[in-house]
């Protein structure tokens, strides 16, 4: 059974707070509708026997406007998704069906939307730590996907932590570093994200 923590269920999420995402979830937010988003909460997206549970910094705007994680249109995770192997098709934000369908949950380290990522503080996203962990032994997914160099090395303390395999873990699942597929992240191309995240699909799916 799908459930949201600590929300109502995560297959109708935002609903309530935003009619017209229910009526069209492939609609986008107008201005309005971001602005008045800041510092909703999306609820998480999360399941038993998930292979791989994302978690971002914080919602986006958008997300916070439709309910539905990373539903920017300049965010690339559904691309790269799509082409690291984890769907097989890009999805869009509102298919959470089709993402749980796939052992794929997602949360944030701050459930608090913002326009960028850099006006969370680091004593938020430390904070954000404990809700964490107590998720991850509660569904206790295969891996943690963490999308963010920076505000991992924040949350854990981890100053040289690099993308990829991690060696620590949370109780049995392991923690993998992915870079963030925000459009605003320029270091790093879709190709590159596409072979950083291919790794860990390899890991949690065998190939």
């Amino acid at each position: 059974m799908v459930t949201s923590s600590p929300a109502p269920p995560t297959s109708a999420a935002g609903a309530a707070g935003d009619a017209g995402a229910a009526a069209d979830p492939r609609r986008r937010p107008t201005r309005a509708e971001l602005l008045a988003a800041y510092g909703k909460a999306v609820p998480d997206l999360v399941a038993p026997g998930l292979k791989v549970l994302i978690c971002g910094i914080n919602p986006s705007l958008a997300a916070g406007a439709t309910g539905f994680h990373f539903g920017g249109t300049a965010n690339r995770l559904w691309a790269t998704l799509h082409r690291a192997g984890f769907t097989d098709r890009q999805l869009h934000p509102s298919e959470t069906d089709e993402l749980l369908a796939r052992g794929i949950g997602i949360t944030n380290i701050v459930n608090r939307a913002t326009a960028r990522a850099d006006e969370i503080s680091a004593d938020e996203i430390r904070a954000g730590v404990g809700r964490l962990k107590a998720l991850v032994e509660q569904y206790q997914p295969a891996w943690l996907a963490f999308l963010g160099l920076g505000a991992y090395r924040t949350a854990f303390g981890q100053k040289k932590a690099t993308v990829g395999r991690q060696p620590d873990h949370l109780g049995d699942t392991g923690v993998w570093l992915l870079p963030n597929p925000s459009g605003l992240n320029a270091h790093y191309t879709l190709d590159a994200l596409v072979a950083a995240y291919r790794e860990l699909h390899v890991a949690a799916y065998g190939g």
